[in-house]
Order: structure tokens, then C-alpha cells, then sequence
């Protein structure tokens, strides 16, 4: 039954020890035989667990890796622990969006419980949260599910475990189509933007419409990536939230500049071209586009449209669109003037023209002001016509 007091206890196929750990008996069985040699391993072990007590020192995981104990301890043990291993093996990611996974993952925490055994967190389990939970939007909800597909797939190859995320689809939503501005609208926004407010507004808004840029992309234009040369500006570099960081396509591109947009870079040449310090961002060069409020490059497309675009809509009484559909105008405006859709596609950073046929399709039935049906109607014709030729 081994010696009294030094806490082990000698059973049919193992030995038990037992200590005490903050005024509780803690007894752990070792899964070895109980032979002298093992009894004599167990008493030291014993006495090297008091001792670290004592010192406070203790941990399970060192001493009984095996045991219940420290299995709870172990962060990956637990659905929050593996949501935070995930989460750093993005670390090279943006800023912007490791808060948007980490966001995601504060709610599958407190959806599936933080401290939730891994092996618990089963497929019924986790289609009836998602099922039940009022989403604000399908979109989200589809977001929210790369997070949680990723802490399970991770999870699946070390622990060898079924998928619970098999089955679970992302929900079906309507993307918004396009909603541009005519050209009319567009002339009358920026005739205010120039009357009213700063010219360097108007300049940004200019050169949005005349490039299709998006505004993570004009915001980090650098008077080093004009080409004046051939008319034309590198784009290469993206900015969200104050960050720097990869286009998009993860291509960098060449863009033409119609004379409206060189205009608009005339215009931001005595504010920026050659001004303070706090244009510059290291051996990148000087930011074309600032804030006339603060005299500093744009941080993100929100002082924009809060400040500049919202009161030009409503000023002008345009209905309101979001300042992305500068995008959007450009993409129209160009299709309505007959512009090939894969030159289109290549200045607005696409990588075909397949998703400037799908997205712009209306557009682009729409830009050949009729010419194609009227070549049907030549060859049909009406019925009495068709007949005639026929015969």
C-alpha cells in the first residue's frame, strides 16, 4: 500500500499519489505497474510536487501532463484557446482585417462558449447557433463563417477530429448592383465641390470620377507614381485605417489620365507637390491628396464623404450614394462612350473583363445607344417581311 505519508499508493495495476493544493486532496493515478522501482519514482515525484507548492511554483501541465487538469489548462483544449491560435497564424495580415477576425471570433466565443472543450463543440451544436442567431446580414454572417471554417480546420489537423462546419453554407445574398451617378449628376456635385468647398476637395472628387479609382487607392497616390510623360499613374498601394497595405488584386497597374485628371493633379501641385514633412512616408515620396481640414494626407475615405460628399448631395439634391460610386460612374460613363470593356477592366485593376461583363451587363447592353438590335431587326424584320424573304 506503500509508506504512510509520503502519498502513494500502491494499486492492482497502477499507483495513485495525492498531495494537497490549496486546502484541496488532489489524487492522480499514474498509469504505471507498481513495482519498488516505480513506488520509489512516484514518492520523489510526490515530494518534488510539495515542494514546487510550497514555492508556488505548481504546474500541471509539468508534472501530470496527462491528468484532466492540466488538460483544462492547455489553451487549445478549449474553443476560445483555438479561435486565438488562428488568429495569430494571420498575423501578417492587415491591421483592419485582423480586427474584423478578431470581431468575428468574440462572437463565436460567446456564441460556443470560450471555454468550451474542443471535442464538444459539435455540428449540431454549431448549425443551430448559426441558425438561430438574428444576423443583421447574410453578408456577415458569410464573413463571421471564415473565421469560424479556419479555427476548425486548424484544430481538425491536430486533433484529428470531425469538421463541424461540414454541411454549414454561407447564406445566399443579393450583392447591391451598381448605382452610379448620370453625368448630369456628376458635372452638377462637382461644380459645387469647386464653388463651395476647398479646391483640393474638389480635386479629390475629380480625379475619383475620371479614374475609377477606389478610395483606399487615390488616398495613397504618390506625385512619384506619375508618369507625365505618357499621361499615366502607377497604382500599387492601398491605405485602410491608417495602414498601408496591398492592392486589392495584389496587381499593381498602369492608369491612363483623361486631361481632367492631369487638371486635377495641376491643381494639388502648390499644396503637395512640394509640402511639409508630413506628406512624406519614407523613400515612397509625398501623398498627392489631403484633407483641406487638416492640412495632412487623407487617413481614410470617411472625412470624405462626411465632410465633402454628403453635403454636395444634399446641397445639390442628389439622391444619396455611397462616394464609391465614383467608381461605378467611371465605369458607365466609359461604356456609354463605347470604350472596349477590357480596357476598362484593365484601368480599373480587374484581372478580366468577366466580372465588368457581370457586374456592368445593363451598361453594357445599354452602350451601344440600340445598333444591335437594330441589326436583328434589319435580318428579321416584321412577320409579313420574314415571310417575303422566305418565299
Amino acid at each position: 500500500m506503500g509508506r504512510e505519508g509520503n502519498g502513494v499508493e500502491l494499486r492492482e495495476k497502477s499507483i495513485r499519489v495525492s498531495f494537497t493544493l490549496d486546502g484541496v486532496r488532489q489524487r492522480v493515478t499514474l498509469e504505471i505497474p507498481p513495482t519498488p522501482i516505480n513506488e520509489r519514482y512516484a514518492a520523489k515525484l510526490v515530494a518534488r510536487v510539495r515542494k514546487a507548492i510550497v514555492e508556488g511554483s505548481f504546474d500541471w501541465g509539468e508534472y501530470f501532463p496527462n491528468s484532466p487538469q492540466a488538460k483544462a489548462k492547455q489553451p487549445t483544449h478549449t474553443f476560445g484557446g483555438w479561435c486565438d491560435l488562428w488568429l495569430d497564424t494571420k498575423g501578417r495580415l492587415s491591421k483592419n482585417t485582423l480586427n474584423q477576425y478578431r470581431n468575428a471570433l468574440i462572437v463565436w466565443k460567446d456564441l460556443l462558449g470560450a471555454e468550451t472543450p474542443m471535442d464538444q463543440v459539435s455540428h449540431a451544436v454549431v448549425a443551430a447557433k448559426v441558425g438561430k442567431t438574428p444576423w443583421k446580414s447574410a453578408k456577415l454572417l458569410n464573413n463571421y463563417l471564415i473565421c469560424l471554417r479556419g479555427v476548425f480546420t486548424l484544430a481538425g489537423r491536430s486533433l484529428k477530429m470531425d469538421n463541424p462546419m461540414e454541411g454549414i453554407e454561407n447564406s445566399k445574398h443579393q450583392i447591391p448592383p451598381p448605382d452610379p451617378l448620370s453625368t448630369f449628376e456628376m458635372e452638377k456635385v462637382l461644380a459645387h465641390l469647386k464653388e463651395r468647398f476647398d479646391i483640393r476637395a474638389w480635386a479629390y472628387f475629380e480625379f475619383a470620377f475620371m479614374t475609377g479609382m477606389r478610395p483606399e487607392e487615390l488616398i495613397e497616390l504618390r506625385w512619384g507614381d506619375v508618369d507625365w510623360a505618357s499621361s499615366s499613374i502607377r497604382v500599387e498601394r492601398a491605405r485602410t485605417s491608417g495602414e498601408v497595405k496591398p492592392l486589392k488584386t495584389y496587381n499593381s497597374r498602369d492608369v491612363d489620365l483623361v486631361s481632367r485628371a492631369l487638371g486635377a493633379l495641376e491643381a494639388m501641385k502648390p499644396w503637395t507637390m512640394l509640402g511639409s514633412v508630413d506628406h512624406m512616408d519614407g523613400e515612397q515620396g509625398r501623398r498627392i491628396f489631403e484633407n483641406p481640414g487638416t492640412n495632412k494626407p487623407w487617413h481614410d475615405e470617411r472625412s470624405q464623404r462626411d465632410t465633402y460628399w454628403r453635403p454636395a448631395l444634399r446641397a445639390t439634391g442628389i439622391r444619396w450614394r455611397r462616394p464609391y460610386q465614383t467608381r461605378h460612374t467611371y465605369a458607365t460613363n466609359a461604356l456609354s462612350a463605347g470604350v472596349n470593356p477590357t480596357y476598362i477592366a484593365r484601368q480599373m485593376g480587374h484581372k478580366n473583363a468577366k466580372m465588368l461583363f457581370t457586374v456592368y451587363a445593363k451598361w453594357i447592353d445599354g452602350s451601344d445607344r440600340g445598333r444591335e438590335k437594330a441589326k436583328l431587326e434589319q435580318l428579321l424584320g416584321n412577320e409579313k417581311t420574314a415571310l417575303k424573304k422566305a418565299v
